[in-house]
């Protein structure tokens, strides 16, 4: 791992455990093995720090929930397509998810920062209009449709991180994904 993303990973971990104001960047450096000068050669600033933690978080989050959406064949199939995906991806990676619901409305992540995060789900709120012109998806306000999406998904990840076993886990996956599928679409 180059130093850059010891930086930005050992930023993470802390940022999740203790927040922004409990992390000084002294403690960043020292847990990651670099000069306190080398994480200000790659982070001008704290702020900087955790602006590019967010982008890098929401970037990959957002490929993540994008994967293989576009080659399903209805609006059905690319909701639960996110939906397994957005799973998959939160119980890969329980402290980014956290770090992102940390920080969605923080007064840490720069405006600019929290749009172009942001920017990496445009395509959810295509895919709700779609449905809604289809006649698929309740014909409710998208952002508000992606928002209830977005917070059941968070709920079913952390309940299913609590669940040690593999098949429970596997049932309240399908499950949450029902509920969400049912949620939205007009019936």
């Amino acid at each position: 791992m180059d130093k850059r993303e010891a930086i930005l990973s050992t930023a993470l971990r802390l940022f999740t455990d203790r927040g922004f104001q409990g992390t000084p960047t002294s403690l960043i450096s020292r847990e990651a093995g670099v000069a306190t000068g080398t994480l200000f050669f790659y982070f001008k600033t704290k702020e900087e720090l955790i602006d590019s933690l967010y982008r890098a978080v929401k970037s990959e989050a957002g490929t993540a929930l994008r994967d293989g959406v576009d080659a399903e064949p209805s609006i059905e199939d690319r909701i639960r397509r996110v939906g397994s995906n957005a799973l998959a991806w939160g119980i890969k990676n329980p402290a980014k998810i956290q770090f992102m619901e940390q920080f969605a409305h923080s007064p840490f992540v720069s405006t600019t920062a929290h749009d172009e995060g942001m920017s990496h789900f445009h395509f959810l709120l295509d895919l709700m209009n779609d449905g809604i012109r289809q006649g698929v998806i309740r014909d409710y306000d998208p952002r508000l449709l992606l928002h209830v999406m977005a917070a059941s998904l968070s709920g079913v990840i952390s309940l299913a991180l609590k669940t040690g076993n593999g098949r429970e886990r596997k049932r309240i996956l399908e499950q949450g994904l029902e509920y969400i599928w049912n949620g939205i679409r007009k019936n």
